[in-house]
């Protein structure tokens, strides 16, 4: 982990505070909201005169926000969850509900086609790709239309779902995870 930056307020709140530890919170903490403990980025140690120390001490249990990792704002709630379960804050489970509840935008070679194309990944296993929203559309795609979760699980013949291909987050869900009975309409 690298170690945060130091601030101006962060020097000021040292020399303020003698004979202690500067403690770094996540930023999508408010100053005056309770932390939990995940989210406490680590602490500085501050000296008899007020000077923090260059020694960060990493908190091993800290969970970054989206926002800690500078990601982009969900555009629904696909996003979110993905970005949470990212981010440790939700469990991988999680993802299969709101997946087949979203809609999902899949490559097309026209605005009329309906088939469901695969593309091999580096080791030549065909991947079905999907894209959360038109944000994280592949440049290189001719065209795209959207499906429902639901509607393209039994579609993907055994291949695995590759949501945001391009990143900058991505998922690969097997397509047995999609079409098994507790997830499937």
């Amino acid at each position: 982990m690298e170690q945060p930056e130091i601030t101006l307020d962060m020097r000021a709140s040292a020399l303020s505070n003698p004979n202690s530890w500067l403690y770094v919170i996540d930023p999508a903490f408010a100053p005056d909201e309770d932390v939990p403990p995940w989210g406490l980025v680590g602490a500085y140690p501050v000296d008899a005169r007020g000077q923090i120390g260059d020694r960060f001490r990493p908190n091993l249990d800290y969970r970054p926000s989206p926002t800690a990792l500078r990601m982009p704002p969900p555009a629904n709630r696909l996003e979110k969850i993905i970005q949470l379960i990212h981010t440790r804050h939700r469990p991988q489970a999680a993802l299969l509900p709101v997946l087949l509840d979203s809609t999902l935008l899949v490559y097309a070679t026209t605005p009329t086609d309906r088939t469901i194309v695969g593309f091999p990944n580096s080791a030549g296993k065909i991947m079905i790709p999907a894209c959360t929203s038109t944000t994280h559309i592949p440049q290189s795609w001719p065209a795209w239309r959207e499906i429902q979760g639901h509607d393209l699980a039994p579609l993907l013949n055994g291949h695995p779902l590759a949501l945001n291909p391009d990143g900058p987050i991505t998922a690969l869900i097997p397509a047995e995870r999609l079409g098994s009975r507790s997830f499937a309409r």
